[in-house]
């Protein structure tokens, strides 16, 4: 079956999850889905990577959970020697299915080979170290939200974190350990993903000219059940700080605004233009003065930054941005964003 064919199929699904139903359709893909797997063993078989990578990319597009996808795509990656995305893909794969013994394998020998963090003993690097396997971010942009959240606790700011963007956990994580170490006052964490991975890319959504599919972490990548996210919260102590939020930003935003205390802190990481722009939109007017917010894809996809500067223009406003690294950004919201009540 050709790729065009995959993603009319996939868009079909979708259609009928949105309305409920669920039962059929969910059968009809696992068994497209089962099918691509069976092509993606025979290319590795045939030492054709870039192939495997293709049929990898067809099928975390159905966003379904299925075992040894993620275990596969890491060959793939392995092979076309991209080494740090192989990794993740096993993390993925074990979030899914913690039994995988050889995606558990692959990975253990993965690691052995890292080189160990760098020495301290401060709090930062402490929480880093909890939740570093957990994570897709860089320590830069988590000793950032590390920084940030703790800031926003000491000074007080008033309100609630929102994070846009789960994945594995892990950033969520952090900032909540920070809010139960340095918070002077109550706060939820809202964690809002589909928990299913990546929403489809638009054709703004591209890093370095390519378009975000061809990369390989497009729809249905960066994905986690929410069970798995659950227990991670769960084993670092910091469930009953945490909300999880499931569905797309443009369901679950709207919905949770109208009921939204003062944002004190915001981590963008929704990577897509559509999804930044959600984010930024049905947060306008909700900011605590003293605010701040991370975003985590602004260097990267351009969809991204292109969302951050049309929101600028459209409302008149400039993001005083600070560089984290090549990738993430952050800035203080501005007295005119602040909240409208």
């Amino acid at each position: 079956m050709d790729l065009q064919t995959f993603d009319a199929q996939r868009k079909a699904l979708f259609r009928e999850k949105r309305q409920g139903i669920t039962g059929s359709a969910h059968e009809h893909a696992a068994r497209i889905v089962s099918g691509i797997l069976d092509e993606m063993r025979d290319a590795l078989d045939r030492e054709d990577a870039p192939k495997a990578f293709s049929l990898g990319v067809a099928a975390k597009s159905f966003r379904l959970s299925v075992r040894n996808l993620d275990l596969l795509r890491a060959k793939a990656f392995s092979r076309m020697g991209r080494m740090p995305e192989a990794e993740q893909s096993l993390k993925e794969e074990l979030r899914h299915f913690p039994d995988n013994g050889e995606a558990a394998r692959l990975l253990e020998g993965m690691l052995q080979g890292r080189p160990p963090a760098a020495g301290g003993v401060d709090e930062c690097d402490e929480l880093i170290a909890l939740v570093r396997d957990y994570t897709m971010l860089g320590e830069a942009r988590l000793r950032s939200l590390y920084t940030l959240a703790r800031t926003v606790c000491e000074r007080d700011v008033p309100g609630d974190f929102v994070e846009c963007g789960v994945a594995g956990g892990g950033s969520s994580a952090l900032l909540a350990m920070v809010v139960a170490r340095h918070s002077k006052r109550d706060r939820t964490l809202y964690s809002l993903d589909t928990f299913e991975g990546m929403p489809d890319s638009g054709e703004m959504d591209m890093h370095q000219g390519t378009q975000a599919e061809a990369t390989g972490w497009g729809a249905g990548t960066c994905a986690a059940p929410e069970s798995a996210v659950r227990g991670v919260f769960e084993k670092l102590g910091v469930s009953d700080i945490v909300k999880t939020v499931k569905g797309l930003f443009q369901d679950t935003l709207p919905v949770l605004r109208a009921q939204l205390n003062p944002v004190a802190f915001l981590h963008l990481d929704g990577d897509w233009y559509d999804s930044t722009m959600t984010v930024l939109v049905n947060l306008e007017g909700r900011y605590a003065p003293g605010a701040l917010i991370q975003i985590d894809d602004y260097g990267y996809w351009e969809g991204c930054s292109k969302a951050v500067h049309e929101f600028e223009r459209d409302r008149g406003i400039r993001f005083d941005l600070h560089v984290i690294d090549d990738t993430g950004v952050w800035c203080e919201v501005t007295e005119s964003r602040q909240y409208a009540g």
